[in-house]
């Protein structure tokens, strides 16, 4: 442009006063940038100047597709609403790829007898036009129609190397919209233009090496009258699967070969599936999937890997909510495959989503499972949030001890969720389950329950159960350098797999640092029984779990994850050797003439360990409450008090996005 100013349009007075025309490249740059957000292949800001990539323009980009392609399939597909495959056929050839095939009268004849013999897909655009030669030639090419002119010859490869990477990128437009429906058409039009056969022929085709004679493909796919939109290859191939290979022969009437078909049968590619459905929430639903390859694995017809493609879609609303695209290798055939998604749902739920599993390179194997939810339990409609009361902030001063005060120096007032439990935690005994989000001081939460603990109950023990060993090492640090030294002087000991304590050490500690797995483990000998782990677990167990006093339980939501059976033995424990011990004070403490009356004293006041959950904000808090002994359905019991469950947006400290 530099050197030859004028063949751009850029007159000699402009050269002069921009020599590099750099004004002139930039005023190009904004009008490209401005055609592509028309467009959505990019997203454009003109007052910063700032460009984002879509996904729509990262699809076209990576096949090649030209911008006036991608204009006409955006107004095609969401302005028309292009459905049937002979619809999306043409609009893959409706691409300005394939405007330079020129339509020739001399051809006229010959594309007569191309259409009305070698497409089995309507042609709704006239043979004038570049898209219906297109179409036509397309089809031809599919069908292994021959074809004679050498003009239309040549056009036809141009046509056949051009219109599966055409197809591909309008596939994976369509699934990043989420238009399921179209997106499978696509995908098969894609693999039939790659294999040249159609989707609603028989997949045994592809085994072009075991030399099946033509009649047998005849014989299978006239089995069903040839409704291309409802006839479904792979299951009448499967079907071949359930017959003795003697059957298989007459069935195909091809009595020598029914072995080696059933053989190719056994080898075509599917995905057997297992689905397990949770719900998080009422919108949220969590499928756990085991994916199965259920085929024979050739090295001929496979190679070292197989691709699928698995989406999640909604048949009623035509809508994708989630894909992907997964592997198989040879190396781990015939191992599963477990995938966990995340899945949205609307009210009104629908009775079912699908679960579609497409293959990425063979013709018609594929496969559609429907997910029902008939019986899925989903939570209450409310959802079960605390609300957060304006109050005043606490003063650190109503701890009323100089010692507890002093612990924290760096501010002057509890945050709003410390403020709001300050007198359920510093005041009462009964177990709390916290749920907030992460940086909402769910730490201090806990000092303020080991804080009580230690001013009511001086020799009792706190445990503090981490299911990282990262988070037990950082609470480790933080609490020793705090309560560790004068004027507190408290002992905190971390048992983990990594450490090893003896009995004595156990019986003087003030606070313990523990793994699930390592405070299961102590808890089993509570009673002091001896065996092959006395040298990890204190002789005298009983004495000393008798005198745990609080149970801190960090990241309980994880109840439900690989751990979750450690965390929920370890709390189902804790609450009945509690409960022992209540029965035992009961029994054999009051033995005067008031003993009626202190027993009911005993029986009104909470348990000898104290539980405190804290976790992120929750979707079914009171399952998790109840459990660990908070009465959520009292609610004029003072107990009721122990169930907190802030909002996600509940933050001391909003986000701020940069």
């Amino acid at each position: 442009m530099c050197r030859n100013p004028l063949a751009y349009g850029i007159t000699q007075d402009q050269k002069e006063v921009d020599p590099m025309l750099r004004v002139r490249t930039l005023e190009l740059v904004q009008e490209a940038s401005k055609l592509l957000d028309e467009r959505r292949m990019l997203r454009y800001d003109q007052l910063s100047g700032n460009l984002a990539v879509t996904d729509l323009g990262r699809v076209a980009s990576h096949f090649y597709i030209q911008n006036e392609s991608v204009a006409t399939f955006n107004y095609e597909l969401e302005q028309k609403k292009i459905h049937t495959d002979e619809e999306l056929i043409l609009l893959i050839c409706c691409a300005c790829e394939f405007e330079n095939v020129r339509v020739r009268q001399e051809e006229m004849d010959e594309m007569t007898k191309l259409l009305n013999k070698s497409c089995p897909l309507k042609v709704s655009a006239p043979l004038e036009e570049f898209s219906g030669k297109c179409c036509v030639l397309m089809q031809a090419y599919i069908s292994k129609a021959r074809v004679n002119g050498f003009t239309l010859i040549s056009d036809t490869n141009y046509i056949a190397s051009n219109a599966g990477r055409v197809a591909r990128a309008l596939f994976e437009m369509c699934l990043k919209k989420g238009a399921a429906a179209a997106a499978a058409k696509l995908l098969r039009i894609a693999k039939s233009v790659d294999k040249r056969m159609w989707w609603f022929q028989s997949p045994l085709r592809q085994f072009h090496d075991e030399r099946i004679p033509e009649n047998v493909f005849k014989t299978l796919e006239s089995k069903k009258a040839l409704n291309k939109g409802d006839y479904d290859s792979m299951a009448d191939s499967l079907a071949l699967l359930d017959m003795q290979i003697n059957e298989v022969g007459q069935y195909i009437h091809w009595n020598k070969g029914g072995a080696t078909t059933k053989k190719c049968v056994s080898m075509l590619p599917r995905i057997s599936l297992t689905c397990n459905v949770q719900p998080i929430t009422r919108g949220i639903l969590v499928f756990k999937l085991e994916l199965i390859p259920d085929f024979t694995w050739s090295g001929r017809y496979h190679g070292g890997a197989e691709g699928f493609w698995l989406w999640v879609e909604d048949g009623e609303n035509n809508r994708i909510y989630h894909h992907e695209s997964i592997l198989f290798a040879r190396r781990t055939h015939p191992e599963p495959m477990e995938i966990e998604l995340t899945i949205p749902a609307f009210d009104p739920m629908p009775p079912q989503y699908f679960i579609r599993i497409m293959s990425d390179s063979w013709v018609s194997c594929e496969t559609v499972y429907p997910i029902s939810f008939q019986h899925l339990l989903l939570p209450e409609r409310s959802m079960p949030y605390t609300d957060l009361i304006d109050l005043t902030p606490l003063p650190k001063t109503a701890l009323h001890d100089k010692r507890f005060e002093n612990l924290y120096s760096k501010f002057e007032t509890f945050n709003p969720i410390q403020t709001q439990l300050f007198h359920v935690l510093y005041h009462t005994d009964c177990p709390l389950l916290l749920g907030a989000p992460t940086g909402s001081g769910k730490t201090i939460v806990a000092e303020l329950a080991l804080l009580r603990l230690k001013r009511i109950r001086p020799k009792a023990k706190c445990v503090y159960i981490a299911p990282l060993k990262s988070l037990a090492r950082e609470r480790l640090k933080e609490w020793r350098s705090r309560f560790a030294v004068a004027p507190l002087k408290w002992k905190v000991l971390e048992l983990s797999g990594d450490t090893n304590h003896d009995t004595r050490a156990l019986n003087s500690a003030d606070i313990l640092v523990c793994t699930p797995e390592k405070w299961d483990l102590i808890t089993r000998g509570w009673r002091g029984n001896k065996d092959e782990f006395n040298s990890i677990r204190p002789k005298n167990g009983k004495k000393f779990v008798k005198e745990v006093g609080l149970l801190i339980m960090d990241e309980i939501h994880l109840l439900g994850e690989e751990r979750g059976a450690v965390l929920e033995a370890i709390v189902s424990r804790t609450r009945f050797i509690s409960r022992q011990i209540k029965l035992e004070r009961k029994s054999n403490v009051f033995k005067s003439d008031q003993e009626r009356e202190n027993s009911a004293i005993i029986d009104d006041e909470p348990e000898s360990t104290r539980i405190l959950g804290l976790s992120t904000a929750l979707a079914n808090p009171h399952d998790l409450a109840d459990w660990m002994g908070i009465d959520v359905k009292g609610h004029t019991s003072k107990r009721n008090r122990g169930l907190y469950n802030f909002r996600p947006s509940v933050r001391p400290i909003p986000m701020e996005g940069k």
